[in-house]
């Protein structure tokens, strides 16, 4: 019986955890066997991580100083 391929999709799946068990199971069985896969997840994994990084760093705004009330300063001001 010969081993399915390991696609890009599943690889991609592999990084995201996205796969069932037997899955995970055969591509980490495949990680052993062949250092290319092993490769080719890292560098998938590490580009993941930057994007993320990336994403993470500009997703928050500054926060922002509280801004005084200018549309009826009258109404502050003592009698």
């Amino acid at each position: 019986m010969a081993k399915p391929q390991i696609s890009e999709e599943m690889l991609n799946a592999f990084v995201d955890r996205q796969l069932c068990p037997e899955d995970r199971l055969h591509i980490l069985r495949s990680v052993s066997g062949d250092h290319q896969i092993g490769q080719e997840i890292c560098d998938r994994q590490r580009m993941k991580e930057l994007i993320s990084f990336a994403y993470g760093q500009s997703a928050t705004p500054p926060p922002r100083a509280p801004t005084a009330c200018r549309i009826f300063p009258w109404r502050w001001w003592p009698r």
